[in-house]
């Protein structure tokens, strides 16, 4: 039996728990919300805590650094974006081609500016500066997710060889890095190609060119 003394217990342990995750939701929730409207170096930790309603020093009881802040935005924002990938290979008629694949990526990328924003900042930055359990659990969770990414990858592409599936995706990932940085011009290129349109072919459609490079990359591997 459960004493008197363990039943109040329990639930106050339980009410702590639930305040400290409601606590660390609004401090992510705040930091989405700064990052999308400015840019990662202009977000300050005390902006964070403004944001979200709570006290600076509290912002620091939960993420001891900024790039432990954005290191774990970036692992929500990338597992959310993993099981979107991974509904969207699930489901669909039909026979499944190497642009098919291509495009699915590409489209579930569509519009998340923020993550594929801190997937350019992740060896650079947000890697750095934290502790050495946060960047193993954190990679811990993506070995599994680009795994079983990566062999849904691979039963939709018969051509593809065991192992093909995961590298695939570390590809994607460096062609996201790539074209996200060039796809982001700065205010000042900005104004140069409004006034400039002569210069739009030198502008990068992250989604288009993503597709296209991964129909390419896929079909040189069907073409082998």
């Amino acid at each position: 039996m459960v004493s008197n003394t363990a039943k109040r217990v329990m639930p106050q342990r339980a009410r702590k728990e639930e305040d400290k995750e409601a606590r660390r939701r609004q401090l992510l929730d705040a930091a989405l919300e700064l990052y999308r409207a400015t840019s990662y170096d202009e977000v300050k930790m005390a902006d964070v805590a403004e944001r979200a309603e709570l006290a600076k020093g509290t912002v620091f009881l939960y993420f001891p650094t900024k790039e432990a802040l954005f290191l774990a935005l970036l692992e929500e924002q990338l597992f959310a974006w993993f099981a979107r990938l991974e509904e969207a290979l699930g489901r669909g008629e039909g026979p499944w081609t190497g642009t098919r694949v291509a495009r699915t990526v590409a489209e579930t990328l569509e519009g998340e500016e923020p993550l594929t924003r801190l997937l350019a900042r992740l060896q650079t930055v947000l890697e750095q500066n934290v502790t050495v359990e946060q960047v193993r659990g954190f990679k811990e969770r993506l070995l599994e997710a680009v795994v079983r990414a990566g062999t849904l990858v691979e039963q939709r592409l018969s051509f593809l060889k065991a192992g093909e599936g995961v590298r695939f995706l570390l590809q994607v990932h460096a062609l996201v890095v790539g074209l996200r940085q060039m796809a982001d011009l700065a205010p000042v290129a900005r104004e140069v190609h409004e006034a400039a349109p002569h210069l739009n072919p030198l502008r990068v459609d992250f989604t288009r060119e993503l597709t296209d490079a991964l129909s390419t990359l896929l079909s040189g591997l069907e073409a082998r």
